[in-house]
């Protein structure tokens, strides 16, 4: 019978942990998705608005509208500025659980290779352990048989 690999328990904890870390990297690729996608719409939101101002003082525009204009388009940017920064915070964070589920991935990957030795091992001893009682028998086999005793 094969005996079982010693380290199991700590294989099959390492896979939790790199399946748990897998987990947090999708979710956090995801926040920073939605992170970008704001910063899209804002500065579609942007340009759209600039659009309308261009647009909008061809045609002649009271200077206060169009200082109205000015003020929000400056804290439109100021909110793209702040979307930037959340951008650049997600995709911080999602590269620091990207490179822990890489050491996990590495530790998983270490245990199964050490796994795949202790299974190697064990069919070697097994075969040989066949092998031996097979010659043994045939010896038997041989010694016993009264055909062979020499007379």
């Amino acid at each position: 019978m094969a005996k079982e690999f010693p380290l199991q328990p700590l294989l099959e904890y390492s896979q939790h942990r790199m399946d748990s870390a897998e987990r947090t990297l999708l979710m956090l690729k995801q926040r920073e998705e939605k992170e970008r996608q704001r910063l899209r719409d804002l500065l579609d939101y942007r340009r759209e608005y600039q659009d309308r101002l261009s647009g909008n003082s061809a045609a002649g525009m009271p200077i206060h509208l169009l200082r109205d204009y000015q003020v929000f388009l400056a804290k439109v940017g100021q909110a793209i500025h702040q979307q930037e920064q959340a951008v650049d915070q997600a995709h911080a964070r999602w590269q620091q659980a990207h490179e822990h589920w890489l050491s996990q991935r590495q530790k998983v990957k270490a245990y199964e290779t050490l796994a795949q030795r202790h299974h190697n091992a064990e069919m070697q001893r097994l075969e040989k352990r066949d092998q031996r009682i097979s010659d043994e028998q045939a010896v038997k086999r041989f010694l016993y048989n009264p055909d062979n005793r020499e007379t």
